[in-house]
């Protein structure tokens, strides 16, 4: 029995290119539309100023995703600092390599880690920050513990991270805020200060129990 062939026409063709786009622009304007509303609302310039990160620090982003905020911290530190951009899922660290090779990146260096390490350089990070990364990690006190081995003495890990309280309600997977300092103490951390000028979120800056911080909101 003959196969039947099936034979496109180029107005067909034409059809489907045209549709294919379409699709695609519709994607690109969600995209855009979606990571515009969350700078409306996690306002990353006014994070960083907080945190005074500067250029040419070196900084460890831990669950760095396909990298909406590592590419904010990208353009803030500039040419001559360093963004070790940490992921568990090699698909995403994937995707962030193929939009810094779109756009000419060279100061990200994707890191695949573990479970309960992120994998960063020894001892060289000014900052490792967290931005929606803790509610979802695995082991928590075992990750920020490692953490230590990664920081500079006397540098900071930053954890921004959803406050149910302001937004959303305790029916959802983020953590309150007393469980998110629990765990951060029994990982052996001292809270230096909680910024809670953001809408939804808190930002808590710790540091390693050697350090001598006071703890004010």
């Amino acid at each position: 029995m003959k196969k039947k062939l099936f034979i496109i026409s180029d107005h067909q063709k034409k059809i489907v290119c045209r549709d294919s786009l379409l699709v695609l622009l519709l994607q690109l304007i969600l995209f855009t539309s979606a990571q515009c509303q969350r700078d409306q609302w996690q306002q990353p310039e006014r994070v960083m100023d907080s945190l005074r990160i500067q250029p040419g620090m070196v900084i460890g982003e831990a669950g760095a995703g396909e990298g909406y905020f590592t590419f904010k911290l990208s353009q803030r530190i500039g040419e001559n600092g360093i963004i070790y951009a940490n992921d568990i899922n090699q698909d995403k660290l994937d995707e962030l390599q193929r939009q810094m090779k779109q756009d000419s990146i060279t100061n990200i260096i994707p890191v695949l880690g573990k479970i309960e390490d992120p994998c960063f350089p020894d001892s060289l990070l000014d900052m490792v920050i967290m931005v929606y990364v803790l509610h979802d990690v695995e082991k928590p006190v075992a990750f920020l513990e490692n953490i230590k081995l990664y920081l500079k003495n006397g540098a900071p890990v930053v954890i921004v991270d959803r406050d149910p309280d302001k937004f959303g309600g305790r029916t959802g997977h983020f953590l309150p805020r007393e469980d998110i300092e629990k765990i951060l103490r029994e990982s052996g951390y001292t809270i230096d200060r909680v910024m809670t000028f953001l809408s939804r979120d808190n930002i808590y800056v710790i540091y390693p129990n050697l350090h001598e911080g006071s703890y004010v909101e």
